[in-house]
Parts: structure tokens; C-alpha cells; sequence
């Protein structure tokens, strides 16, 4: 007969999340609240909904996940998810972040125990990266162009761009296909906005959409 029965509650604390340890031998037990956001802080600043998932780890403790876990980067906001190793007193054992994020380093946090993460901890500041590669229509059947020149530009100004953050690349296609720019070729967003509003139409009779797509 179990000991105990742990309760994810996702949505404590406007939906940040918790774990709850119940007893289940002892008449009237009651359930202790773990207050992660304590020992990890990084759980106060996004409605991550830790709790949604609860498994079994081999060394006897468990892994919470709160899937919903969301960082600001500059303008743009990614929604990655991360998971916490507890051990079973439900003191926190380590970090598990997604391998695609790439702004972890090898600094160490002594808030959060960092020696003992599974991940290192991240840096100061934001340095997530991607890459976009945006594919343009800019056949005949594309009118007027300037609207294609202002959605560019509403697009471009929401990323943050930057050396070491988000880069974007252009490609156009009609008939042909023409790499406007590459990644990394405009590294400031105004450079970005610039190159957008000075791009013009190549024009062209056919449609070639899928060479377009297979070549980016």
C-alpha cells in the first residue's frame, strides 16, 4: 500500500503550478504543498502549468513538467517548456530543458543549486536562436506590391534580431528564384526593415511555389 499520493495542481498560484504531497495510511492525513517556485524561480515568471505531468524517475524520485513554460525574448516570446527532477522529499534534483534551446552556458546559479542540474544553468539575459527563412510570391498575380513591403515589415518587427539572436533570410520567386538576402546579411533589425521596404517585385507568369519551398 503506497505511502503517499503525490497531486500536480497546474494551476496554483494563477497557473504557475505545484506538487502536492498527500499521506494515505494516517486517518485525517492532509496534503503539504511543495512550493517549487521557492527553490526554482524561474517557475514564478511564466504560467507554465507545472503539474500537468508527474512520472516515475529510477532513483526513486519523480519528474514534474510544466509544458506551458514560456520565455521573452526582445519582442518574441518562446514557449519551450521545462521539466524539474525532485527527489522524494520533493527538494529539487536538476533542470531538464529542451536540447533545442541553445541559450544555456556553463554559468552556475547558487539559487537553484546548479551542480546538481541536469542542464546547466542559463546565462543572464536572452540569447535564444533561430533561424527564418521567409519565401516571397512575387509573381504577376501579387497586387500591389507594397502591401507584400508592409507585411514584411510588420513580420521582421516582431522578432528580436541581433548577432547571436534571430537572423532572417529572404527568398522571391515567380518564374525564377531569387535570394533577396541570406541569413545573417541584414544582423540589425533596422537593416532588416531597411532591406524590406527597398525590396522589389521579380515578377513573372508562372507561380513556382513548391521549387521555392524545396529550396529553402
Amino acid at each position: 500500500c503506497p505511502s503517499r499520493l503525490l497531486v500536480g495542481a497546474p494551476w496554483d498560484g494563477n497557473g504557475q503550478g505545484d506538487i502536492y504531497k498527500c499521506g494515505m495510511r494516517l486517518q485525517n492525513s492532509s496534503c503539504a504543498k511543495a512550493n517549487l517556485g521557492a527553490a526554482a524561480p524561474w517557475l514564478r515568471s511564466s504560467a507554465g502549468r507545472l503539474g500537468m505531468t508527474l512520472v516515475d524517475s529510477k532513483d526513486g524520485g519523480f519528474v514534474a513538467c510544466a509544458p506551458l513554460w514560456s520565455q521573452e525574448c526582445g519582442t518574441s516570446v518562446f514557449s519551450s517548456g521545462r521539466c524539474i527532477q525532485l527527489n522524494e522529499e520533493l527538494q529539487l534534483m536538476g533542470i531538464i530543458a529542451p536540447t533545442a534551446q541553445r541559450e544555456w552556458g556553463g554559468m552556475y546559479w547558487d539559487v537553484l543549486g546548479c551542480a546538481t542540474l541536469v542542464s546547466p544553468c542559463p546565462l543572464p539575459g536572452c540569447s535564444t536562436y533561430m533561424d527564418i527563412i521567409l519565401v516571397l510570391d512575387g509573381s504577376n498575380s501579387i497586387y500591389p506590391w507594397e502591401e507584400v513591403q508592409a507585411f514584411l515589415g510588420n513580420i521582421l518587427g516582431r522578432f528580436f534580431i541581433g548577432p547571436g539572436q534571430t537572423q532572417v533570410g529572404v527568398l522571391q520567386y515567380g518564374e525564377r528564384l531569387v535570394q533577396e538576402w541570406a541569413l545573417g546579411q541584414h544582423p540589425t533589425a533596422q537593416r532588416l526593415l531597411e532591406a524590406a521596404q527597398n525590396l522589389t517585385r521579380q515578377e513573372g507568369r508562372e507561380t513556382r511555389t513548391a521549387m521555392a519551398i524545396r529550396h529553402a
